[in-house]
């Protein structure tokens, strides 16, 4: 799968359900969008009455989903990345 293949609000619901009981969570989708993330790297918090529109941005979600104060819509495992290339090196 890659990133796209589930919904932002599937991502995000994942993230926001295993880091409130403090788990880690990963799709293994390749990717994780930086619009769930870029305010929580910034050290702004989710507030109480936010929602996922608020957050990330209506034109990025289909359907809106309330939030707690303190929630993470982060990922808390990041999937790596490798370069595989197809031909050999010119030796």
């Amino acid at each position: 799968m890659s990133l796209g293949s589930i919904s932002t609000e599937a991502h995000a619901t994942l993230a926001i359900a295993m880091n409130r009981i403090g788990g880690k969570s990963n799709t293994g989708e390749g990717g994780e969008d930086v619009n769930r993330y870029r305010n929580e790297l910034k050290g702004i918090p989710i507030k109480q009455g936010a929602t996922l529109a608020s957050e990330i941005g209506r034109e990025h979600i289909e359907v809106d989903i309330p939030l707690q104060e303190g929630d993470s819509l982060r990922s808390r495992i990041k999937q790596g990345r490798r370069a595989v290339s197809a031909f050999p090196p010119n030796t």
